[in-house]
């Protein structure tokens, strides 16, 4: 197989289209032969627009747009609500992609995909791009290697700007809990339930939660704290928000940390530090999360192109928003 060249984007009202990750940018910049034969949205002045500055091909059909363009290879992204419709169809098509998470608003919807996936074989990826972090690659070197002997807890902390500029960026969707099924917790959590497993390689189960919505005094929440414990005892923090005071600076409050009995690893902000019995260490690392977005997009054309399976796939993202439900009704939401 050849790598993807003709790549289409799917409902680009998601900000991720253009802003933090910005797919269609990275798209433009990729040091790969590729070509954006088009993107679709159902807002005609969204499609418009986005086709206007990336140079490609308005719709507002996603399916048209497969059938006028005949891609290669496809980003979908747009509301929560509506993308198991989208991947269904996708799947069906036998369309290698890649899919933004969560896929869907409930944990049985996208174990649902992830069903069909595996049953089609298809070709499906979710990004989960902290697990390419440089973060997370050295905690796994540290847990094969035991330096950290029994581990306590893991923290993942991200705490992001206001509500407002999913907005300013064409999402106000993100606001409407019918739309997108949640706030901070299924919008940023999914990264700290998955790397919990990721990094253990464990069970995992939610032991407690608690939701807020004090700041924005939206429908849904703009501060979630989960607490989680792995099969042998290792606890797992997760802490996401919509509330860090930065705005319009897009800025973030953020902690990674594994602590063990013999040694801590965190993310400090220009690297890794280590700390042990006499070891004080630090680590440059100048990739970040959403430096590690073109990378991500990279592997999953040059995977498809290999014939290689997708490095993260939808039974990872049905295992993440299954553990966010369960954070939901701990926190007591209906």
């Amino acid at each position: 197989m050849s790598t993807p060249r003709r790549i289409a984007v799917i409902e680009v009202n998601h900000w991720h289209s253009t802003y933090d990750a910005a797919y269609l940018t990275v798209l433009q910049n990729l040091d790969l032969d590729v070509e954006l034969v088009g993107v679709s949205d159902s807002d005609a002045e969204i499609a418009e627009d986005r086709a206007r500055r990336y140079e490609t091909t308005a719709f507002t059909d996603y399916r048209e747009m497969i059938d006028a363009t005949k891609p290669e290879f496809v980003i979908a992204l747009g509301r929560h609500v509506e993308m198991p419709e989208i991947a269904g169809y996708l799947i069906e098509a036998d369309i290698p992609f890649m899919m933004e998470k969560p896929m869907g608003t409930s944990a049985g919807v996208v174990s649902g995909l992830a069903d069909l996936a595996e049953a089609r074989g298809a070709w499906v990826s979710v990004p989960f791009p902290n697990r390419q972090s440089p973060w997370a690659a050295k905690a796994r070197e540290m847990i094969a290697a035991d330096e950290f002997g029994p581990i306590s807890h893991i923290v993942f902390r991200i705490i992001r700007p206001t509500m407002q500029r999913y907005v300013e960026w064409d999402s106000p969707w993100m606001l409407d809990r019918s739309q997108a099924g949640g706030g901070a917790l299924t919008n940023l959590g999914g990264h700290g339930m998955d790397m919990s497993r990721f990094l253990l390689g464990e069970d995992v189960q939610v032991v407690s939660a608690v939701i807020s919505n004090i700041v924005h005094a939206s429908e849904v929440e703009d501060y979630a704290l989960a607490t989680l414990r792995s099969s042998s005892g290792t606890l797992v923090h997760v802490e996401v928000g919509y509330t860090m005071p930065t705005w319009p600076a897009n800025e973030s409050d953020s902690e990674m940390k594994v602590a063990g009995a013999n040694a801590m690893l965190q993310a400090v902000p220009d690297g890794l530090q280590i700390l042990a019995p006499g070891r004080n260490e630090h680590l440059d690392t100048p990739v970040t999360v959403l430096s590690a977005y073109p990378g991500f997009v990279r592997d999953c054309l040059e995977r498809v192109g290999r014939g290689d399976p997708p490095a993260i796939t939808p039974r990872d993202c049905a295992n993440a928003v299954q553990l966010i439900d369960d954070a939901y009704r701990a926190a007591g939401r209906v």
